[in-house]
């Protein structure tokens, strides 16, 4: 992927996916891991685990996503994940039932996070994550060289 160039990595990247099915979260995972080559493997991980599932969740429990965006900051090294889709009720993190083998997503959400939250948009809502590299503000979020 070519250098955005200076400034660019404050907006957002915007993956429209109004008429796809849970099929695309593949390319969903692939779209986020393709912007976001800079940051370390761990971190990266924890990313893609949250977009995944705030996609996922707008799969389950909406007519699906509209669409997903993703902001990276370097310094201080912050990733903002959101996921618009169109009805206003609210994710809910909840204790699932252990014989289950679903309803852990917003689970993952709310662990990996730093914090997220859901805002009002005029087609339904915005559900988003924020995640810091749990680096000082002064590092950024470049691999470590080797």
């Amino acid at each position: 992927m070519p250098d955005p160039g200076p400034g660019a990595e404050e907006a957002p990247w915007v993956m429209d996916l109004r008429g796809t099915g849970p099929s695309a979260l593949a390319q969903v995972r692939g779209w986020a891991r393709g912007l976001l080559v800079s940051l370390a493997p761990e971190h990266l991980s924890d990313v893609l685990m949250v977009v995944e599932e705030l996609t996922a969740n707008a799969y389950e429990h909406t007519d699906g996503p509209h669409c997903a965006r993703l902001t990276a900051l370097a310094r201080p090294c912050l990733v903002v994940i959101e996921v618009d889709d169109p009805q206003r009720a609210r994710p809910v993190v909840r204790q699932p039932d252990v014989t289950s083998l679903r309803g852990r997503g917003m689970q993952l959400v709310d662990r990996l996070a730093d914090i997220w939250g859901v805002h009002e948009n005029p087609e339904g809502k915005t559900v988003w994550a924020r995640l810091g590299c749990g680096i000082p503000m002064r590092d950024s979020c470049d691999s470590p060289s080797g």
